[in-house]
């Protein structure tokens, strides 16, 4: 018993830290109910198989953050010779309830509990007890519990001694009854909070839950500050409430240097009509005052100043021969001896032109992956290339590169399309 006065002279600091706490969804006087599942460890003494079990708790907030709480379990288990044994149980307890982040609350309670087995075993065990758990909550009036209790029993076989009751147990929590912050009003501000009580249902409030001045001409402006009360209904005001744009060009007066611009007339910002655009004579864009080269012609592209734009002729292709001859083993980058023979009549033309550099580039046609087919032309150039250098012509004027099926010559949907795009060229190099 004196340990059973430290424990609650211990909670008692984390008691009123916990009722500092700001409100959540329960107030005093809502109810909870708990339906809920337990597995049970039962004291040694006894001898029985720990079991899943059912149960249920309900609790009523006597203040927003401490419930007073029941919770009846049963449990059907059994002796180590099979024989069936019922466990009911019956715990209060206080229960303080601590917000964390989000929708989660600790849960923190002590009280007393009482098991009796029955059935094929007669006996009665109580003591103090403890909880310790987690509500999640999922909305307004639902949440999870997760919670693990612990009961210090007293067997009535005075030999056994004091025993732990351990269990873990989940629920579904429903909150009965009115939530929130008493509010008698109806106005949206906590009693607690509001100066005026008893505002009229449906006037709308300031934070403090007293009235809104009001605006009875509906111009945005409040009746204490407006100096055109009853402005007609859509009339745009100023912040005095009168008439804001009285030529309606949409500048407002106060910033409007052109008040009387004739209805429909196009104003910059200031409410005056924008400066006529300068005059352009040959219409290219450029302004007389800027253009350099006036009369210019309608069509060719001009530059800042209004002179033609000099037209540049798109670069030539690198000259290239293709090598028809060339052909390679099925599937493979091994030359055919046809190839290798117009191989070295091409070879013996290099060597008499030593100051040309050659790229020798291979291609496949779409049949395959891209991978396969990129990775195939780059080894038959390279084939082409090693057959060239070991014919006299230098390898640093030599470079092979794979294309794959890039840069078709004919399609790939007939088979002479794909034969003419299985090629091996020579490419002049800059």
């Amino acid at each position: 018993m004196i340990r059973l006065h430290r424990k609650a002279a211990l909670l008692l600091p984390l008691a009123v830290l916990v009722l500092s706490v700001p409100a959540a969804a329960q107030r005093g006087g809502t109810l909870e109910v708990v339906p809920l599942a337990r597995y049970s460890f039962f004291p040694d003494s006894i001898t029985l198989s720990n079991a899943f079990g059912v149960g249920a708790e309900v609790g009523l907030f006597v203040t927003r953050r401490l419930s007073l709480e029941v919770e009846g379990s049963y449990t059907v288990t059994n002796l180590p010779d099979s024989a069936s044994v019922t466990a009911a149980g019956l715990d209060t307890r206080l229960l303080v309830h601590l917000p964390l982040q989000g929708k989660a609350t600790a849960l923190f309670g002590v009280g007393y509990a009482s098991r009796h087995y029955g059935r094929n075993l007669d006996e009665k065990q109580e003591g103090p007890g403890w909880l310790v758990g987690l509500r999640l909550g999922i909305g307004p009036r639902l949440g999870v519990r997760l919670e693990a209790t612990g009961d210090y029993v007293t067997s009535q076989a005075a030999a056994s001694g004091n025993q732990w009751d351990i269990g873990a147990q989940a629920g579904i929590s429903i909150y009965a009854g009115r939530l929130g912050p008493r509010d008698a009003d109806h106005d949206g501000v906590p009693d607690s909070e509001d100066r005026c009580l008893g505002t009229t249902p449906g006037l709308p409030v300031d934070p403090t839950g007293c009235p809104l001045p009001h605006d009875s001409d509906g111009d945005g402006v409040l009746d204490g500050t407006d100096r055109c009360p009853g402005t007609p209904v859509g009339q745009r005001v100023d912040q005095t409430g009168c008439n804001a744009d009285l030529d309606g060009d949409g500048v407002p007066n106060a910033l409007d240097r052109c008040p009387d611009t004739a209805p429909g007339t196009a104003v910059d910002q200031l409410g005056c009509p924008p400066p006529a655009p300068p005059e352009d004579s040959d219409g290219d864009g450029v302004p007389n005052g800027r253009d350099r080269c006036p009369g210019t012609s309608l069509g060719p592209p001009v530059d800042a100043l209004g002179c033609p734009v000099p037209v540049v002729s798109p670069p030539r292709p690198a000259p290239r021969l293709i090598l028809r001859d060339v052909t390679f083993k099925t599937g493979s980058a091994t030359l055919t001896p046809e190839s290798e023979a117009s191989l070295r009549l091409t070879a013996a033309s290099l060597v008499s032109e030593p100051a040309v550099r050659l790229e020798v580039a291979g291609y496949t046609d779409d049949t395959g992956p891209r991978a396969t087919n990129e990775r195939l032309s780059l080894q038959r150039a390279l084939a082409v290339e090693k057959f060239l250098v070991a014919s006299g012509v230098p390898a640093d004027r030599l470079t092979a590169r794979g294309y794959g099926p890039a840069d078709p010559m004919a399609s790939n949907a007939t088979e002479a399309g794909r034969a003419l795009n299985r090629r091996v060229e020579l490419r002049k190099v800059d």
